[in-house]
Parts: C-alpha cells; structure tokens; sequence
C-alpha cells in the first residue's frame, strides 16, 4: 500500500476528525479510504444515479416476475398497454421522490 500526504484546510480536517469520532470509521486512513473508493466508483459507473435506480427497480420486477412465472403464477388476456403506461408511471414516481 502506498502513503500519501495531504494538506487538508481546518473545515476539511474538521470533518475528517467529526467523521472519525463518530465511528463511522476507525481512523482517518479508513475515511479516505472509503470516500476515495466510492468517488472512483461513481467516476467509473456508466449510468446516471437515475438510471441506477430504474435499473435497480427493473431488475427487481424482473426477479418478482420470474418466481410467480416459476409457482405457476401468470396473467392471461392482459392489457400490455395499461400495464405498460402502469410501469411507466411508476418509475416516473419513483425517480422524481429519489
């Protein structure tokens, strides 16, 4: 592991020690740790937040469907189109109440 320096202003130090004291993490290193690992995540995702939520949400109803298709569970004479604006509607919902 490498070690780096940083000069850190008294506002950031301050967070960094509040942040610490509080136990959400154990030392400072753990601190920058962390945030340095989720900011590379966000850098590198592909999708917006948005996006990950409505594919969080998809993946969900995917799985919901997949086990009542598997118990026998399913809808005959359904209306694709009412189901669908349904759908959309919810997700519009969803990502507009984050």
């Amino acid at each position: 592991m490498t070690s780096v320096a940083v000069q850190l202003p008294d506002d950031l130090h301050g967070f960094v020690e509040q942040s610490v004291a509080s136990g959400a993490y154990r030392n400072t290193n753990e601190f920058f740790v962390s945030m340095l690992a989720n900011w590379k995540e966000q850098a590198e995702s592909k999708h917006s937040e948005n996006e990950n939520r409505i594919l969080s949400t998809l993946r969900s109803d995917i799985a919901l469907g997949t086990a009542q298709l598997d118990h026998g569970d399913s809808v005959k004479n359904l209306d694709w189109d009412a189901f669908l604006a349904e759908r959309h509607r919810d997700l519009e919902t969803r990502a507009a109440n984050g």
